[in-house]
C-alpha cells in the first residue's frame, strides 16, 4: 500500500471518527460546537453531491426497469387490441350474415317455389365470363338450367353441374338473355329482352320493346316466365334510363340490377315451380277466351290491338 493510499484511508478514518464524534455527543445536545459546526460546514457539499448522484443513479436504474415495464405493457395492450379488433370484425361478419339469412328465411317462407340454399364458394377472376361458383350439384338434385335467386331478385341460371357444386351465369354476362315485362304496366304483349350490357359494366339492358310500350325510369322490371327456366314474377332489376335501339325503331332501358353481383355470398337454386306453370297455363286461358271480362280489360290496356 502506497503513501498517498493511506493518507486517503486515513483521512477517511478521520472524518467518520469525527461524524460518530459528533453524533454520540450531540444527540442530547441542541446545537453544535464551533468545531462541529466548521466540520459539518465543510461535509455539507461532499454529502449532498454523494446525495445527488446516488439519487441519480437510482433514478437511472429505475427508468430502465420502468423502460421494460412499459414496453411489455405496450405490447400486451396492442396483442389485446388486436384480438378486441378481430371479434368486432367478426361479429359485424356475424350481423351481416344473420340479415343475410333473415331475409334468405323470409323469402323461402313467402314463396311458393321449391328452394335449396348454396354458398358462393368461387368467382371467375377474368372479367370474360360473368360467372360464379356454388357448392351445391348433382348431388343435391341441382340440374342444368335451373334458375338462381337471392331474396332481392334473379342471379342467373345454371350452366355447367359437377357432384358437388355448379357452375352459374349471371345476368350480367353477355350470353344470358331473360324474357321481361314492366311490373307497373305489366302488358303481355310488350315483353322484351334483359341482357348484360357491355357497355356499361354491372348493368342490364331491356331490349325489344315496342315504341308504344309504357315504360319510365324507376320501372320495376320482372321476368315473364316465358322460356319456362325462369320463374314469373321475379325482380330482374329497376329502370335507369329509356330511349331508342340503335335503328330508332324500339325501345330500349337500362336496368340497375336488383342483386348486387359483387357482393353475392349465399344464393337459393330453385329447383321447382310447378304453382308457376298453373299460373302461366291460367293466364293464358284468360286472355284468349271471348267475351271475357279479363280480356276486354287487356284489349283495352294494349295498344297493339292484340
Amino acid at each position: 500500500m502506497n503513501q498517498t493510499t493511506r493518507r486517503v484511508l486515513g483521512i477517511i478514518g478521520l472524518i467518520i471518527l469525527l461524524l460518530s464524534l459528533i453524533f454520540f455527543t450531540g444527540k442530547f445536545r441542541s446545537h453544535y460546537t464551533f468545531a462541529e459546526d466548521l466540520i459539518m460546514t465543510g461535509l455539507a457539499p461532499v454529502q449532498g453531491f454523494f446525495s445527488q448522484l446516488s439519487m441519480k443513479t437510482a433514478t437511472f436504474f429505475q427508468g430502465i426497469v420502468d423502460y421494460e415495464r412499459v414496453l411489455q405493457e405496450n405490447k400486451e395492450l396492442k396483442t389485446r387490441l388486436a384480438a378486441e379488433d378481430n371479434i368486432r370484425h367478426q361479429l359485424l361478419e356475424l350481423q351481416k350474415e344473420n340479415h343475410r339469412l333473415r331475409e334468405m328465411l323470409d323469402f323461402k317462407v313467402r314463396t311458393e317455389y321449391s328452394l335449396l340454399p348454396a354458398e358462393v364458394i368461387a368467382r371467375d377472376p377474368s372479367h370474360w365470363f360473368e360467372t360464379i361458383t356454388i357448392n351445391k350439384g348433382y348431388a343435391d338434385g341441382v340440374k342444368k338450367d335451373m334458375a338462381v335467386v337471392t331474396a332481392q331478385g334473379l342471379v342467373g341460371n345454371i350452366m355447367f353441374v359437377s357432384k358437388g357444386s355448379s357452375q352459374v351465369l349471371m345476368l350480367t354476362d353477355s350470353r344470358r338473355a331473360v324474357g321481361a315485362l314492366v311490373q307497373r304496366s305489366r302488358e303481355p304483349g310488350f315483353i322484351g329482352i334483359v341482357e348484360g350490357y357491355t357497355e356499361k359494366t354491372g348493368y342490364l339492358r331491356l331490349t325489344n320493346l315496342p315504341p308504344e310500350a309504357n315504360i319510365q325510369p324507376g320501372d320495376t322490371v320482372i321476368s315473364s316466365g316465358l322460356g319456362g327456366i325462369f320463374p314469373k314474377g321475379l325482380v330482374i332489376g329497376y329502370v335507369l334510363e329509356t330511349g331508342k335501339d340503335q335503328y330508332g325503331l324500339l325501345q330500349q332501358a337500362i336496368v340497375i340490377p336488383a342483386t348486387n353481383f359483387d357482393r353475392l355470398e349465399e344464393v337459393f337454386i330453385v329447383l321447382e315451380f310447378p304453382a308457376e306453370k298453373e299460373t302461366l297455363e291460367k293466364d293464358y286461358a284468360e286472355n284468349h277466351t271471348d267475351g271475357d271480362d279479363d280480356e276486354e280489360e287487356v284489349q283495352e290496356v294494349d295498344p297493339s290491338g292484340e
